[in-house]
């Protein structure tokens, strides 16, 4: 192998690694919604549902 290809080979090498370390990172901090958070949405849902139908 060159040695002018050995920048290129770290580069996109380093580069494959960050981009594995950031995916890897936000999934791991990534969180699912409390019971809480859900029942929110629900009940917001449902109110846009009924007020989107007593328009019809």
């Amino acid at each position: 192998m060159e040695f002018a290809a050995s920048p290129w080979l770290f580069a996109v090498l380093g580069g494959a690694i960050m981009l594995g370390a950031a995916l890897a990172y936000g999934i791991l901090k990534s969180h699912k919604a409390s019971r809480r958070q859900r029942e929110a949405a629900e009940q917001g849902a449902r109110d846009l549902y009924h007020k989107d139908q007593s328009k019809s």
